[in-house]
């Protein structure tokens, strides 16, 4: 391993959270389950007016490797930074606090980078839904392009999922100063290119999985315009767009319209397609959406106690 690669003995991970008092719990129970090959977990509270926090310090009152952090600048880049600042580990995870890390997820990032990674500075990994009416037709696409090498591997990639990501200490020291906090960009967008400026390699692993809410899935075409404008304004901020980058965003719009007409009718509460759902007003869909196994307050007191 050269000598100016940090070895990757110690995962922190950092969750930003805000109004996530339904989902923050069975993120964290994903976390723990992981054992030691996670040392530290680092909830980072955005201005939450639920029962976020309370939810998080009914964990910690037996778990201590959980830290919870406030931050008061809005938006998932203030939060991200924040946790990345008083994390302690030699890699520093980050997933969506409503992501829900699989078996073997931290010590598929602590191998890699300790071996076949050590001179790649970031990693990503997959994702299926685990509210969603596609996600075994997901699973085969990715089971498919597995076999043929289009997908993990340790395949080097240019952007980073900001649901599945960790980096390396050394290189958040390398670009913590050039990220953006402008809640106009993507935040995880934003973070590959400003690595890639630098010549840090990001690879994308194929255990490195979490489940995740495909919540954008439920955005009205009307309103998923404005996730495509802010992939142009990213690129665009970077001086990185082309007619390649841009032609390839407006046809991930046009995607989505299928995408939504899929999802439209099924009810995420009931996990069945309904015509009564189908007639409802469209909203969009900013979070899970689920009736059963909800972790509140009161499941995690039950469970320190």
């Amino acid at each position: 391993m050269p000598s100016s690669v940090t070895p990757a003995e110690t995962l922190s991970v950092v969750v930003p959270a805000h109004n996530e008092e339904s989902y923050i719990g069975f993120c964290l129970e994903a976390l723990l389950a992981q054992g030691d090959d996670i040392h530290e977990i680092v909830v980072v509270d955005n201005n939450s007016t639920d029962r976020t926090v309370e939810v998080v310090q009914a964990f910690m009152r037996t778990e201590p490797k959980i830290t919870l952090i406030f931050e008061d600048k809005p938006g998932v880049a203030h939060a991200r930074n924040a946790g990345f600042r008083v994390a302690s580990g030699d890699v520093l995870g980050r997933v969506d606090a409503d992501t829900r890390v699989t078996a073997g997820w931290a010590r598929a990032i602590l191998d890699f980078l300790s071996s076949d990674g050590a001179h790649i500075g970031a990693i990503t990994g997959l994702n299926l839904p685990y509210d969603s009416p596609v996600r075994g037709l997901k699973a085969w696409w990715f089971g498919r392009h597995l076999k043929k090498g289009n997908v993990g591997g340790g395949r080097l990639v240019k952007n980073l999922h900001g649901a599945n990501m960790a980096i390396r200490k050394t290189a958040w020291h390398r670009v913590g100063h050039l990220v953006s906090t402008d809640a106009a960009l993507h935040e995880d967008l934003d973070l590959a290119l400003c690595l890639g400026s630098v010549g840090v390699e990001i690879a994308q692993l194929s255990d490195m999985n979490v489940d995740v809410s495909p919540r954008r899935a439920f955005t009205p075409p009307s309103e998923f315009h404005e996730y495509i404008d802010s992939g142009i304004r990213t690129f665009t901020h970077h001086d990185v767009m082309t007619k390649e980058k841009r032609k390839a965003l407006r046809l991930h719009w046009w995607w989505h319209i299928l995408v939504f007409a899929v999802y439209r009718p099924f009810d995420p509460i009931k996990k069945r397609y309904s015509v009564r759902h189908l007639l409802r007003p469209v909203q969009t869909r900013m979070l899970p959406a689920t009736a059963e196994g909800v972790v509140t307050v009161e499941a995690a007191t039950r469970r320190a106690s």
